[in-house]
């Protein structure tokens, strides 16, 4: 097994070097100039093929799309301003990145504007076929993870409905197949998000994937994705016993160009901004966002929504920096 890893998306993150940069801005409580995000995720569909339990897209009221080519070609521009180093550009949020007719243009356009970007996207990888398969291996795509929240057909139906194990499990091992042949240095995560219902496959999941992909990430639900009968996080408490760092580096665009508070926010609950309407550090340095980021550093979000109801801060078993 080549490296398994057990831990949150946001621990994930401290392996870039910004990490230090954010630590450092809660621990001492002091900051000077304008806040950069180092990862930005820009939504290119919220449209998706399936109807999973530990996803909100059934709850979702926002109007579905695919981004328009003028507000990504904005978003990338404005991303030049602030590349330095490099930034993380993520091509999903809450849909199916693969649903979308001009994701490899996207990721072509990133690249020759970005040139140190590292490109990613989550898949549930039901619509790998062998054309979409080659069309990732020859992009300019850094990463990928595909999402398969089970070891057995049974377990993983009853969680992801609409999709088919069999596919999705065929339709992986062509890839990495396919990968492994052609010598290309795409890194491949296999995702598995626990909740009450697919616990008991853990094992048997690792068992399954960690001598095939590059990296098998075991990761806990958030209370604002599953429904309450699965979630496995604990009960909220009054007490906050943890910080976001969110705000802090990353940055996330809707398909229309509104812009999110966090990745957690499926409905757009905040509302701090859109792309069309002001600049990107504009718009990441404005009254909402450090409302949130004073209220991170204070550790007092009670006041706060919807961060006073993640289950991340006020979680028994927090997984954010404290």
């Amino acid at each position: 097994m080549r490296g398994f890893i057990a831990r949150t998306k946001a621990n994930l993150y401290f392996k870039l070097p910004f990490h230090n940069y954010i630590l450092n801005i809660i621990k001492h409580r002091q900051f000077s100039g304008l806040y950069i995000p180092r990862a930005i995720h820009i939504e290119v569909t919220n449209f998706c093929n399936a109807k999973c339990i530990l996803c909100p897209y059934l709850k979702m009221t926002r109007p579905k799309g695919y981004m328009p080519w003028h507000i990504f070609e904005k978003i990338v521009d404005e991303c030049t301003r602030i590349e330095g180093g490099g930034l993380k550009i993520i091509l999903h949020k809450d849909g199916e990145p693969l649903m979308d007719p001009l994701l490899f243009k996207r990721i072509e356009h990133i690249k020759t504007k970005l040139k140190k970007s590292h490109i990613h996207f989550n898949s549930n990888a039901m619509l790998l076929n062998e054309e979409k398969a080659d069309n990732i291996l020859n992009s300019r795509l850094d990463s990928i993870t595909f999402s398969v929240d089970g070891a057995s057909k049974e377990t993983y139906e009853n969680i992801r409905h609409g999709l088919k194990y069999e596919t999705v499990e065929k339709n992986i091992l062509n890839f990495l197949k396919r990968k492994k042949e052609s010598a290309k240095n795409i890194h491949v995560t296999l995702q598995m998000v626990v909740i009450k219902d697919n616990l008991h496959e853990v094992d048997d999941y690792k068992k399954l994937w960690g001598d095939k992909a590059d990296r098998i990430f075991i990761k806990k639900a958030h209370n604002f994705l599953v429904q309450k009968t699965s979630f496995q996080g604990g009960v909220l408490g009054e007490k906050q016993l943890s910080r976001c760092m969110q705000t802090f580096y990353l940055m996330l665009f809707y398909w229309n160009g509104d812009v999110a508070l966090c990745c957690w926010d499926y409905d757009n609950l905040v509302g701090v901004g859109n792309i069309e309407k002001g600049s990107l550090l504009e718009i990441y340095n404005n009254e909402k966002f450090n409302k949130v980021r004073n209220a991170m550093i204070n550790k007092n979000c009670k006041d706060i929504a919807p961060c006073n109801i993640c289950s991340q801060i006020y979680g028994k078993d927090g997984p954010l920096w404290d």
